[in-house]
C-alpha cells in the first residue's frame, strides 16, 4: 500500500466543517456537527460514503479568528443548512484521505456520535458527563430524537454505507446502538463488544495500514 503522508494529502484534499457553540442552561458547549473532505478538483455534492467517529478531535478552523455562531438548542434545530468553513485536518482525517485515495472518492462526510469538540478522550468523557448533568437528553449527540432530520440528510451517500470508527467509549453506547439500528450497511472492525468499532487512526503507522487494509476488504466485497 502506498501510504501517503500529510504533506502529500493536503495537496490533494481540502477539509470543511461546521463549527458552532451550543448553549444549554447557561453553559456553552464547543461543537462541530459536520466535516467534509473534498478532492480539490471536485464539485460533487453527494458523499461517496459517510464515516462516523466518536467526537470531533483536534481539527480547528483554518481561520484562527473564526468565532462560531452560538445557538440555543431550539434555534439550532431551525437551521436548514450549515455553513462549512475551511478546516485544519487532524490525523483521523488524513487517514480517511488515504481511504479516499484507494477508492478514488471525491467527497466523504464525517459525523460524530457526539458533537463535543475535545481532542483528548479522557477529557471528553469528563465533559460529556458534565453535559449529561445539565441535560440528560444530550442535544449535542447526532442521534438526539429531535435531530432525526439532520441525521437523515447527513447520511445520504452514493454507497448507502456507514464506516463505523467510533472506538470504545461507554458514555456513547446508546448513540452507537442508534446508528447500528439504522438501515445502512455498516463497515468497520468490531471490538470485543460488537457495539464498538476500532478507531480509524491508531497512533502508529502499522496499525493505521492494517485498518486501511481491513476496511478496503469490506468495501470491495
Amino acid at each position: 500500500m502506498n501510504f501517503l503522508y500529510a504533506k502529500e494529502l493536503k495537496e490533494k484534499y481540502k477539509v470543511y466543517s461546521h463549527f458552532y457553540d451550543l448553549t444549554i442552561s447557561d453553559t456553552n458547549l464547543n461543537c462541530r456537527n459536520i466535516l467534509e473532505i473534498r478532492k480539490n478538483d471536485t464539485n460533487e455534492e453527494i458523499a461517496d460514503v459517510v464515516v462516523i467517529m466518536m467526537n470531533p478531535g483536534s481539527s480547528t478552523p483554518l481561520d484562527k479568528n473564526h468565532k462560531p455562531e452560538n445557538y440555543s438548542f431550539d434555534n439550532f434545530l431551525k437551521l436548514k443548512n450549515f455553513s462549512l468553513i475551511p478546516t485544519k485536518p487532524d490525523n483521523a482525517q488524513y487517514q480517511i484521505m488515504r481511504l479516499m485515495e484507494l477508492n478514488n472518492w471525491n467527497l466523504v462526510r464525517i459525523l460524530n456520535l457526539s458533537d463535543l469538540r475535545n481532542g483528548n478522550s479522557s477529557n471528553f468523557k469528563k465533559e460529556y458527563k458534565k453535559a449529561m448533568e445539565i441535560d440528560a437528553s444530550s442535544p449535542h449527540c447526532i442521534t438526539h430524537p429531535k435531530r432525526k432530520q439532520e441525521l437523515k440528510k447527513a447520511l445520504i451517500s452514493k454507497t448507502n454505507k456507514i464506516i463505523a470508527a467510533w472506538g470504545e467509549v461507554k458514555e456513547l453506547e446508546n448513540s452507537a446502538k442508534e446508528i447500528l439500528s439504522l438501515d445502512f450497511e455498516i463497515i468497520g472492525i468490531p471490538r470485543e463488544n460488537p457495539i464498538y468499532y476500532q478507531y480509524a487512526s491508531p497512533y502508529y503507522k502499522e496499525p493505521k495500514i492494517n485498518w486501511l487494509v481491513e476496511i478496503q476488504k469490506q468495501i470491495t466485497v
